[in-house]
Order: structure tokens, then C-alpha cells, then sequence
């Protein structure tokens, strides 16, 4: 199997996703991606949703137990992703309250401090 095809299987561990969200996540371009993941879908490793346009990615039932075991040591621990718009609306948040919002993640979870901006 190919390392682009294992990254698209661990992304799809975490549930269905939209494309969109596949694509941000593997930080590969959306044709690169859909080339991939439709691949995994005719070997039977992923199914695809079609809901209105949109189409929701997830692992097939029996393949969520396949995948190979150092995705289960890695799970989210090691994979943050942070939508681009999030930075959008923190500069929208300060410009509106003159207060900064800093965001940091750790293993104890999300923690959100609000400052006043100098």
C-alpha cells in the first residue's frame, strides 16, 4: 500500500469526513486526494456517501479493525488540524473586543485565554 494511501486511511479513522476536510487534512491537492481515495473505494477500503453534492468519506466497517496497528499508537496525538478560517475569525474576535484569544492544544485538551491586546 502506498504512504499516501495509509496517511488517507489514518485521516478516515477519525469518522466520516467530507472531501474538503480529507484534502485539508492530508495537506495533498483535492485531485491527488480523490485519485487516492477512490482507488481505496474500488479495493473496498473506503465507501463514499453522496449527501446532496457533498461526498462523506469514511472507512468500511471491517476495515476500521485492518488498518495497520501503528495508526492506533499515533491516533490524534499525533495529527492536529486547524482549518485556515480559524485564524480569520480570531483576527475578527480581536478587532471586535480589542482582546486577543490565543488558542493551545495539549494532550489535556483545548485551552482558550483571552488577553487584552497592548
Amino acid at each position: 500500500m502506498l504512504w499516501r494511501e495509509e496517511h488517507l486511511l489514518e485521516i478516515l479513522r477519525v469518522g466520516r469526513l467530507n472531501t474538503s476536510d480529507v484534502v485539508a487534512r492530508a495537506d495533498m491537492s483535492k485531485a491527488t486526494a480523490l485519485k487516492y481515495l477512490e482507488g481505496l473505494k474500488g479495493r473496498g477500503l473506503v465507501d463514499c456517501e453522496m449527501v446532496g453534492p457533498t461526498k462523506l468519506w469514511s472507512l468500511v466497517a471491517e476495515t476500521k479493525e485492518d488498518v495497520p496497528a501503528q495508526f492506533d499508537q499515533q491516533k490524534l496525538r499525533d495529527f492536529v488540524s486547524v482549518d485556515r478560517g480559524i485564524f480569520r475569525l480570531l483576527e475578527e474576535f480581536e478587532g471586535i473586543t480589542g482582546k486577543r484569544l490565543r488558542i493551545s492544544i495539549s494532550k489535556a485538551g483545548l485551552n482558550l485565554n483571552m488577553e487584552q491586546v497592548p
